[in-house]
């Protein structure tokens, strides 16, 4: 089993976390960040998407790599705002999306993890349910605005606010798909 792999992002944040993962969980892997742009394809299917991504990856790295495709997915829509959850929020904003859920604040976090080596490709799933709530503060979170506004299923605080304490991992959709492919790579 080759315990080196790339995981392709420029988000230093999101690789931040599956780096303590594998800190945590696999010490004996090694992972390492891939800062690349990957232009995405425009889908609001996710596997669709991350399929695309995956293989683009691949032509750049040559080697075995994770990446992942996130969005929040409100339940009075079908498959929205999903894979356009940055620019859903880029339009509307805070206000914009909170009129979205009046009726119904219901959502999931949705994240499809892909692997490749160039030979094979495989996706492992995370879900987080939870609701839509109005945090007292939304200044802090420009960058990542959905977990600042999103509270798991369970938990009394939004994400934004689970970061850095233990109960993170609980509810965490990344920490979920890391797992799977872990579960799921140990016995290749």
């Amino acid at each position: 089993m080759n315990n080196k792999i790339y995981y392709v992002t420029n988000n230093a944040g999101k690789f931040e976390e599956v780096r303590d993962f594998f800190k945590k969980n696999a010490p004996l892997f090694h992972v390492k960040q891939y800062a690349i742009d990957i232009d995405e394809i425009q889908s609001l299917d996710q596997k669709k998407v991350v399929l695309d991504k995956v293989k683009k990856a691949y032509s750049v790295v040559k080697k075995p790599l994770l990446l992942d495709d996130g969005g929040l997915f409100f339940d009075a829509y079908h498959q929205f705002p999903g894979t356009l959850s940055k620019f859903v929020f880029q339009g509307l904003g805070f206000k914009g999306l909170f009129k979205l859920v009046e009726e119904d604040n219901r959502a999931s976090f949705i994240l499809q993890l892909a692997y490749t080596d160039g030979v094979q490709t495989q996706l492992f799933e995370g879900v987080c349910r939870g609701i839509i709530v109005k945090p007292e503060d939304l200044s802090s979170h420009p960058k990542l605005p959905f977990t600042a506004l999103f509270k798991p299923e369970g938990a009394d605080k939004t994400l934004a606010q689970l970061r850095y304490t233990d109960d993170f991992f609980r509810f965490s959709f990344r920490q979920q798909a890391l797992k799977k492919f872990m579960d799921w790579y140990q016995i290749q």
